[in-house]
């Protein structure tokens, strides 16, 4: 597939966007290309339609976003994630899918997406979950974020008002990460972090990938709660 050329002049942290899409549908394929006219300094530099065709292509492409269908002809996006998160660990992955189902959104989480959104969604959309990712985030569909809320608020009503001592300091932060948690808690977004911190705002967005994973989260609200359970703040 021919890469799209990058535009002239820098246009912030997002600027060199590399994406891989796994699809087997030629008109969302169509629809990803016509999405990225708004950001011609993005680029797709490759394409899969199938399961097969994943596991050779995107082993070894130089993409830091992947786009990923869960219903592929010959099997389950779920192992292309599985796959990535093994050997693409910098990359982020969004899912991109009609599956609207809390067990594939639930699932797909645990194989290693970042983010998670429907297809039926507008190119403008699609544009601000992948900036978003890049940013550090975890894009949801707003019907799914609502699942997720509700799962969620399940799991609150079901814990003591003062959690027991073996739930507090059974993660282990780094001072890093300690850090970006109390500046996330008060509302800083990445690049506020990373001016305080003197980091880059990639390396906050990995930092709070950590927390996410380290707390099995997947929101920074969420991050913050579960962190002032467990007495991390």
């Amino acid at each position: 597939m021919q890469a799209m050329p990058p535009a002239q002049g820098s246009r912030g942290p997002n600027e060199d966007t590399r994406i891989y899409l796994v699809e087997d549908d030629p008109t969302i394929l169509q629809f990803v290309q016509q999405a990225l006219l708004l950001r011609p300094q993005w680029r797709l530099i490759g394409q899969a339609g199938s399961l097969a065709q994943a596991r050779q292509g995107v082993l070894h492409c130089d993409a830091n976003v992947f786009l990923v269908d869960l219903g592929l002809p010959d099997g389950r996006g779920e192992e292309v994630l599985r796959l990535l998160a093994r050997h693409q660990p910098d990359a982020e992955l969004l899912v991109f899918t009609v599956f609207g189902e809390e067990s594939r959104l639930v699932g797909a989480l645990e194989a290693g997406a970042t983010g998670y959104v429907l297809k039926g969604c507008t190119g403008e959309q699609l544009i601000e979950a992948i900036e978003q990712i890049r940013d550090g985030g975890a894009p949801i569909s707003p019907l799914l974020a609502r699942l997720l809320l509700k799962q969620f608020r399940s799991v609150q009503d079901s814990l003591p008002d003062h959690p027991p001592d073996d739930l507090v300091g059974d993660v282990l932060l780094s001072e890093r990460e300690t850090e970006v948690l109390k500046l996330v808690a008060k509302g800083y977004v990445n690049k506020e972090i990373a001016q305080k911190l003197g980091i880059s705002p990639a390396t906050v967005g990995t930092h709070i990938k950590n927390l996410y994973r380290k707390l099995a989260v997947h929101s920074r609200v969420q991050v913050v709660r579960v962190a002032q359970e467990r007495g991390l703040l």
